[in-house]
């Protein structure tokens, strides 16, 4: 969000864990003789875990792409629009970078843009050595090198 205001969540979601865990901590000690007998323990402590972000965190950890977009960038020169992507791989290593060139495309009522697959576009391994090179140009594949397979 504009002006940082997206910082407010730093706070808001500790306090709303940190407020969950004590109202369940309160509510797991009082009744507990009847959360925790034999038949009730499993499903109490299964209760409990979903109850804190360690199975947020779990979860996400096991469901997260090899590799996720970075970043992207627009760059205007004469005249031509450059966006370019930067994926990265979990450890933080960059995987690929791609480029494509803004195309204007006037239909008969309004102006509509599309991004057209340009230039190098570049594939590294987890090491950061290049596994692939492709050459773009208007979204057509020119030529393809592999460095290492």
């Amino acid at each position: 969000m504009n002006g940082g205001r997206a910082m407010i969540y730093i706070i808001i979601f500790p306090v709303f864990w940190i407020a969950t865990l004590v109202t369940v901590g309160i509510l797991a000690y009082r009744n507990r003789k009847k959360w925790f007998n034999k038949k009730m323990r499993i499903s109490t402590i299964v209760f409990l875990i979903l109850c804190t972000p360690l199975s947020i965190w779990g979860f996400s950890a096991l469901t997260r792409p090899e590799i996720q977009l970075s970043g992207t960038g627009y760059n205007p020169t004469n005249g031509i629009t450059i966006k370019t992507e930067t994926w990265i791989y979990n450890s933080g290593q960059t995987a690929v970078r791609k480029f494509w060139k803004l195309d204007k495309v006037n239909s008969t009522n309004s102006e509509e843009s599309e991004y057209k697959k340009d230039s190098i576009w570049v594939y590294f391994d987890k090491k950061g050595d290049t596994l692939k090179v492709e050459k773009y140009k208007n979204d057509k594949l020119i030529e393809t090198t592999e460095l290492k397979k």
